[in-house]
């Protein structure tokens, strides 16, 4: 067992006055895989908590070939657990691992305080970050999926306190089978309400399919939303937290491209993301399945970079996105002071762009590889328009990039560099 050092409370009474819970923190590591990845988990696991507004009490990490079917750690782990628990009064423990609706019953009534597990906790943030309705939606529809295994149980104190053997059945066990019918009924109306949702995104999305979408993406923190507000000169909220932003936001990039370059931020991924939470936000990240590009933001000073990259690889295999084409974008280079990692980090991912959200004169570095990626869809006419056609002139400068333009007896000669999205527009005239 390890005290916890890298977290802790400041203060026990937050700002409404109400004194913070304290939560235990444990992790599961197997062997033989190296010990340092459930370190770092449990980490983020502890900022997950203080996200929640939890106070970290301690934790503990214990190794195994596999996890106990009945208590997941162990049963002389989980009473060496238990002591350390009460000893720093923790309210709630938290396992850095998905349990399942068995062990969490077993392990909530050995140790005599509630237990979540790691997407419990995910599911928890994103309920309360949720501002929008599309996302209260799709928060509640993946929190009733999660919660309707779980209900066996909840009810069984009915049956204790009746007693007896009968033929029918018991008390609790009615009582969960009307639960069940009621979570059911919910879940199937959420899942209407997303339908109808996602067809207004579908009109959303053919109002601007005359404009190159970008998508950013990447691992919770790692700093979409500054950069957002660094490209598009919009001031989007922006947290050192983890899931500080739920909603999709959409922004015109400027001055980039002809036609005009929208991008999208999106919710940030984790590692074990609960797959009905993927599922519900399934039309909000549709806006990266329809991306002409991707830009995944990365920290670059993470220990766990190659890591984050890998779960985010994996998300966008799971959404249908993952031949999207990508600029990796390795963000917060103004915190590696080390000219040494820089170079190592430089020379791994030779194709990445190095940025720093809050350092303006790296923003025209990925605005050029952004420019310069959108050039290869475009190609250069000369255009011979003629005067009885002279009314969609204004459509090659608002869907064109007009370089030289010349009024002759004849018509009118246009230099321009169309898109291959507009080739369309100007069909009979190029």
């Amino acid at each position: 067992m390890s005290d916890y050092n890298g977290h802790g409370c400041k203060a026990d009474m937050p700002s409404n006055g109400l004194k913070r819970k304290n939560v235990f923190l444990v992790a599961l590591h197997l062997k033989p895989f190296p010990i340092n990845k459930t370190e770092e988990s449990l980490k983020e696991l502890a900022a997950l908590a203080e996200t929640l507004g939890f106070c970290v009490a301690g934790c503990m990490i214990q190794s195994r070939q596999a996890p106990d079917q009945r208590t997941y750690i162990g049963k002389g782990k989980l009473k060496e657990m238990a002591d350390a628990a009460e000893a720093r009064q923790a309210d709630l423990v938290l396992f850095d691992n998905e349990l399942s609706p068995k062990q969490g019953q077993v392990l909530e009534k050995e140790l005599g305080c509630m237990v979540w597990d790691r997407p419990q906790v995910i599911l928890e943030i994103f309920a309360r970050h949720a501002r929008t309705a599309e996302a209260k939606v799709q928060v509640e529809l993946a929190s009733l999926e999660y919660m309707l295994p779980r209900l066996v149980g909840m009810w069984a104190h009915l049956d204790r306190e009746r007693g007896g053997i009968g033929a029918s059945r018991g008390m609790g066990e009615k009582q969960i089978d009307v639960d069940r019918k009621i979570v059911r009924t919910r879940i199937a109306r959420l899942k209407k309400e997303l339908v109808k949702i996602a067809g207004e995104r579908e009109i959303q999305r053919k109002k601007r399919k005359d404009c190159f979408q970008v998508a950013v993406i990447g691992y919770t923190n790692a700093g979409k939303s500054t950069l957002m507000n660094l490209l598009t000169g919009n001031d989007l909220l922006a947290e050192d937290r983890l899931f500080a932003t739920l909603d999709s936001t959409t922004r015109i990039l400027k001055g980039v491209t002809k036609p005009e370059t929208v991008i999208s931020d999106t919710v940030g991924f984790i590692r074990n993301l609960p797959h009905g939470l993927v599922a519900s936000f399934r039309s909000t990240l549709n806006v990266v399945k329809d991306a002409d590009l991707v830009l995944h933001v990365t920290d670059a000073g993470h220990p766990l970079l190659a890591d984050h990259i890998r779960v985010t690889h994996e998300v966008l295999k799971e959404i249908g996105a993952a031949k999207v084409p990508a600029i990796l974008v390795m963000n917060k280079t103004d915190l590696i002071t080390d000219d040494i990692k820089k170079l190592i980090l430089e020379r791994k991912y030779p194709q990445a762009v190095m940025v720093s959200a809050f350092n303006p004169d790296t923003k025209e570095r990925l605005i050029d590889r952004i420019r310069q990626f959108f050039q290869d869809q475009f190609f250069f006419r000369k255009v011979k328009l003629p005067y009885n056609r002279s009314g969609t002139l204004s459509d090659f400068y608002e869907h064109s990039i007009v370089e030289n333009i010349s009024y002759k007896e004849d018509a009118v000669y246009i230099d321009c560099i169309i898109s291959k999205m507009n080739k369309g527009r100007f069909a009979g005239l190029i």
